[in-house]
C-alpha cells in the first residue's frame, strides 16, 4: 500500500470548515498532487468530516435548506479538485510525414524513489491513463518492458530513454514538480 503524506492529511482536514472547507480542500490538493485518482485518498479522508460540520451547521441555521447542502457537501470537493486536475492534463500530438509525436506534461513526486527503472515506470504508468486515444493506449501499454532503459544526465535535468521498435520514449526530468514525456511512434 502508498504511504499517506503529512501533508496531504494536514491539506484534507481543512475539510472540517463547515460549507467552503471541501472546496477549499478539493482546491489544494487538486494544486498541489495534480492528479484527480491519486488525491481521491485525501479527498475521502475529508470528506466525512466536511458532511458533518455542514450538516451541523445548516441544521441549525438552515434547516430548510439540509439537503441542498448535503448535496453541495457531497459534490463539491470532488468536482473541484477534478475541475483543477483537468487544467494539468495537456497532450500534444503533432503528426510529421515521418512519425507520430505525442508530447506530455505528467505529474511527479520523486522523494522516494532514486532508481531510474522505477521512476520510468511510474511516470510511464500515469501517462498512459492520461491517453484517452485507444490506438495509442494500447500501442504503448505493450511497451512497457521492451529495451533496457538509457538515461543521460546533464547538470540541471535527467533523461530516460527506452526505444522498442520504432517507437522511442523519452522522459525529460528536471528541477520542477513536471516530467516532459514524449513519445515518437514512425509510420
Amino acid at each position: 500500500m502508498k504511504s499517506l503524506e503529512r501533508s496531504n492529511i494536514l491539506i484534507a482536514l481543512t475539510s472540517v470548515i463547515p460549507l467552503v472547507g471541501g472546496p477549499i480542500t478539493g482546491y489544494l490538493l487538486g494544486r498541489k498532487i495534480r492528479d484527480f485518482e491519486d488525491s481521491l485518498v485525501y479527498l475521502f479522508m475529508g470528506f466525512p468530516l466536511f458532511i458533518l460540520s455542514s450538516s451541523i451547521l445548516s441544521f441549525i441555521y438552515f434547516r430548510n435548506y439540509l439537503y441542498l447542502v448535503l448535496i453541495y457537501a457531497a459534490i463539491s470537493p470532488f468536482l473541484v479538485a477534478y475541475l483543477i486536475s483537468r487544467k494539468y492534463e495537456n497532450m500534444q500530438i503533432n503528426v510529421n510525414e515521418y512519425y507520430i509525436e505525442i508530447k506530455l506534461e505528467v505529474p511527479i513526486d520523486l522523494e522516494e524513489n532514486t532508481d531510474p527503472n522505477v521512476i520510468f515506470e511510474k511516470i510511464f504508468n500515469k501517462a498512459l491513463k492520461k491517453m484517452k486515444n485507444p490506438y495509442y493506449y494500447y500501442k504503448l501499454k505493450s511497451l512497457n518492458s521492451c529495451s533496457n532503459l538509457k538515461v543521460s544526465l546533464s547538470e540541471n535535468k535527467m533523461i530516460l530513454r527506452r526505444r522498442c521498435g520504432d517507437i522511442i520514449i523519452e522522459i525529460e526530468l528536471t528541477n520542477k514538480n513536471v516530467a516532459d514525456m514524449k513519445v515518437s511512434i514512425s509510420y
